[in-house]
């Protein structure tokens, strides 16, 4: 049965998508069938491909189409629920639950479903991502952008995320530049002592070129027994 997973952050930028991509990248390394899924993704480049969506199929070793690991993709690098005003594409549960199905039809071993900025994403209508049923078989990761904030930021999303029911596996930390903030080690061991989550790894911005190294950062064993 295939074990599913979904990565938020404590912010844009807080480093989903290169901690998504180095779980995805260490499972693979230990033998386990891995299949990313990104939802929504927002933002082309002038080739038409998603910076993101390309991490992702890079990690895993896949190579077919975009819209293969993506429900909902828009053009332009604006929140979703502005992008679907604005193309007349509406986010629907339906488009989503039919990626998500899409995404397991292969039975793999894990399922990485990687969100769209902080945990409350908008997605029109008074509706945030996490109202999708969809997520509610997924264990939820918690990906901290370690900066000025990352504190408050971090015990808020954890609260938010179990307010609304649902199961947190632990939280990564990912330093968002290579200049670490003051006290970086302090921040760590504040939120190691507050999060009361299993603490997964500590990821560098200096190995951002380099997906498999970066998943060296990464406690898989712990992962592993969630």
């Amino acid at each position: 049965m295939t074990k599913m997973f979904f990565i938020t952050g404590t912010d844009t930028d807080a480093g989903k998508t290169f901690c998504a991509c180095a779980l995805e990248a260490a499972l693979r390394e230990r033998g386990y069938s891995v299949r990313p899924y990104k939802p929504i993704a927002a933002g082309l480049e002038a080739n038409g491909s998603n910076q993101d969506i390309s991490r992702h199929l890079e990690a895993v070793g896949l190579h077919v189409p975009q819209s293969e690991i993506a429900a909902l993709i828009y053009r332009e690098p604006v929140a979703p629920h502005i992008a679907a005003r604005k193309t007349g594409k509406e986010i629907c549960f339906a488009d989503l639950d039919l990626g998500l199905k899409r995404a397991l039809s292969d039975n793999p071993d894990y399922l990485i479903t990687e969100g769209a900025g902080g945990w409350l994403l908008p997605l029109g209508g008074n509706r945030v991502l996490p109202d999708w049923p969809g997520m509610r078989d997924m264990q939820v990761i918690i990906v901290v952008g370690m900066k000025l904030g990352c504190l408050n930021h971090a015990l808020l999303t954890r609260e938010a995320v179990l307010r609304r029911g649902f199961r947190v596996g632990g939280f990564i930390t990912h330093s968002v530049s290579a200049e670490l903030q003051p006290y970086y080690q302090e921040n760590l061991e504040t939120l190691q002592e507050m999060m009361g989550l299993p603490f997964l790894g500590d990821v560098r911005y200096e190995k951002s070129a380099n997906i498999k190294e970066a998943s060296s950062d990464l406690n898989l064993d712990l992962f592993l027994s969630l």
